[in-house]
């Protein structure tokens, strides 16, 4: 099965029709693509590209920019990065989403992979340290860390990957 990644505001008609059936079991996952994500693409606040599988609507996902306090990392990637301890920009992965049609299928990897080659492109446009998102409950966060992405000590739902390990994930 071939997945396409269409950025939301170029998504074909008929899949930007099919958003309101759109269902991962999360109603406020369902909703955001349904009732906002054209809103916040709009006014510059997220960017969302959307998988296409068989024809059909498949998952999404919705980047972000935000700044992290390097002082909520682990002790481990401040040194190991050399990061000064201020405020850093990083890309936030504000949302992902596979159709319930299409879990287990390997999509919502194809879409962090996507969203990673994105943050690629942005630190060499602009500079970040890496992507931070916000598990919503622990199997989230699970499938997050075997990616690699690290628990911050004090919120085990907010994890980070730095920018190398980004870069190294995708060259092998």
């Amino acid at each position: 099965m071939s997945t396409k990644i269409h950025p939301l505001s170029t998504l074909p008609r008929a899949l930007l029709d099919a958003r309101s059936s759109f269902d991962c079991g999360t109603p406020a996952l369902n909703q955001y693509l349904a009732q906002k994500a054209s809103q916040h693409e709009a006014r510059n606040i997220t960017r969302t590209c959307c998988g296409e599988r068989d024809g059909a609507l498949a998952g999404y996902y919705s980047l972000t920019n935000a700044t992290v306090d390097v002082s909520a990392l682990s002790l481990e990637v401040i040194k190991q990065y050399k990061l000064p301890t201020h405020l850093l920009p990083v890309v936030r992965l504000a949302r992902l989403a596979v159709d319930s049609r299409f879990q287990g299928q390997g999509l919502g990897q194809i879409l962090l992979v996507d969203a990673m080659e994105k943050v690629i492109r942005v630190a060499e446009l602009s500079g970040c340290i890496g992507l931070i998102v916000d598990a919503k409950d622990d199997k989230a966060a699970r499938f997050y860390l075997e990616f690699g992405f690290r628990q911050t000590p004090e919120n085990g739902l907010l994890l980070f990957m730095p920018l190398p390990e980004i870069q190294k994930l995708l060259q092998d």
